[in-house]
């Protein structure tokens, strides 16, 4: 565990007691160097070009996926393609993280997370490969291109668990922010290009093409989980192992302990519902019909990723005092591309605000994970994650339901001014948590403090 000291160097003078004089901060270009530490780690490094190869089929998929049910599903009603078709096969890829989150939480505990992201990569693949040669036989229908994002869902909702419980295993703690900041760069990099490339595929050679690449490069990224070589968490040979229910409740116990993790959980259940169904489903109805197509839709998403890569540019260098503050404010900017979008801003206003969006996402999830992995027991930190991606996606599938049909009935405009509304909403009401506002950087418990867990009304008091 870090002190103090190592936490806040980059935001505190230091004394030199030798001198008495007060020594300067270290400047952005010697952060980042010593960021850049962490990739000594060769298993570290392994992680990255998993990140590097897996992250590149999302943001190839990310356009694919729509304009791949949107092509099946042009008729007279829907020249441009249904938007409630794709609510549907997007529901269905979130679906999973419902059933397979805490499952995926509970494996990675129990058994080498590496493995379990073997699995999570080869579902996923299975998935990808079989959208991509249903569009290439022309046997593509809405129904079965749902049954391949199941399988797309299934693989994301066992992988979030594991990875996040992997790094904090293999990086010291005062490296930790750094390693997941150029885990966060190295996927934001190939969101934002993997993006820009799907745009290309799916307009040159079809999504069919497109998704047929992502299986392969899910199947490339299973390589280097096989040469890390952290075991399984030791459990005492004297003590039973315990159920799988009491695994979850131990897990809950840690999330329900701390007002700030919950309530961070539930506003994000609701900006997700109103991102997903505000902008990722409506967004591609709106762009074919009024932007250009695939293209604009690229490049949006591709901003989108241009923000995150420079969010995952700003963990790595800065940090901040009071970092669930910080982050619940940059939350708000969730709720502007779809807004934008909504008033009928043109490509560029609305790429402006994703990278915003993609910025303050991926800032904030930075100082997230670091939160995480300083305040939950190392042997919980799994199961945490899994309950943190259940609730964060708890409303997601109803969003993604919801929006697609809702639009059908009253338009695109209404739907994504609601969903920004919502978001906006949700973001506020989070400030009513005292540990929100006040949890600082370097209130970073003891072991001992860690294991330690109190009631929710203790740590409300």
């Amino acid at each position: 565990m870090s002190n103090t000291a190592e936490i806040t160097v980059a935001e505190a003078p230091s004394h030199d007691r030798t001198s008495g004089h007060i020594a300067e901060p270290p400047s952005i270009k010697a952060t980042f160097r010593e960021s850049l530490t962490v990739l000594r780690i060769s298993q570290f490094r392994l992680i990255l070009v998993e990140r590097l190869l897996s992250t590149s089929a999302t943001g190839i998929s990310t356009v694919a996926l729509s304009f791949a049910v949107l092509a099946v599903t042009r008729s007279a009603a829907h020249p441009d393609g249904d938007a409630a078709a794709v609510s549907f096969v997007l529901a269905a890829q979130l679906a999973p993280m419902l059933v397979f989150t805490l499952v995926g939480g509970i494996l990675a505990d129990r058994f080498r997370p590496q493995r379990v992201m073997v699995a999570a990569n080869l579902s996923a693949a299975a998935g990808e490969g079989l959208a991509g040669l249903l569009m290439l036989t022309h046997a593509a229908h809405t129904w079965n291109l749902l049954l391949a994002a199941v399988l797309m869902g299934t693989g994301g909702a066992l992988f979030y668990p594991a990875s996040g419980s992997l790094t904090p295993r293999l990086v010291p703690a005062d490296r930790m922010q750094a390693a997941s900041s150029l885990s966060r760069l190295a996927q934001s990099s190939m969101l934002m290009l993997g993006s820009a490339v799907g745009g290309v595929l799916v307009t040159v050679f079809g999504p069919g093409w497109a998704m047929s690449l992502d299986a392969g490069l899910l199947l490339l990224g299973t390589l280097p989980m096989l040469r890390i070589t952290v075991m399984a968490l030791e459990r005492s040979s004297a003590v039973k192992a315990p159920g799988m229910l009491h695994e979850l409740r131990e897990g809950w116990a840690e999330v329900r302990s701390r007002t700030w993790l919950w309530a961070v959980i539930l506003c994000y259940a609701v900006v997700l519902a109103g991102w997903f169904g505000g902008f990722m489903v409506i967004g591609p109805q709106v762009a074919k019909a009024h932007l250009g197509g695939a293209a604009a839709w690229a490049t949006i998403i591709a901003c989108d990723g241009l923000g995150v890569l420079l969010g995952g540019i700003a963990g790595l260098v800065h940090q901040v005092k009071r970092p669930m503050f910080v982050g619940t404010i940059l939350t708000f900017s969730f709720a502007l591309p779809p807004v934008v979008m909504g008033l009928g801003g043109p490509v560029w206003a609305i790429a402006a605000a994703a990278v915003l969006a993609g910025f303050s996402g991926e800032y904030f999830m930075i100082l997230w994970m670091v939160a995480l992995s300083r305040h939950i027991p190392q042997d919980k930190l799994a199961r945490v994650y899994s309950y943190d991606a259940l609730g964060s996606l708890s409303a997601s599938p109803l969003g993604s339901l919801v929006a697609g049909p809702t639009a059908n009935a009253v338009g695109t405009r209404p739907v994504q001014l609601g969903a920004g509304a919502l978001m906006a909403g949700a973001t506020a009401l989070t400030f009513m948590s005292r540990q929100v506002r006040t949890l600082r950087a370097d209130d970073v418990p003891t072991p001992d403090q860690r294991r330690d867990v109190r009631s929710p009304g203790d740590e409300q008091r």
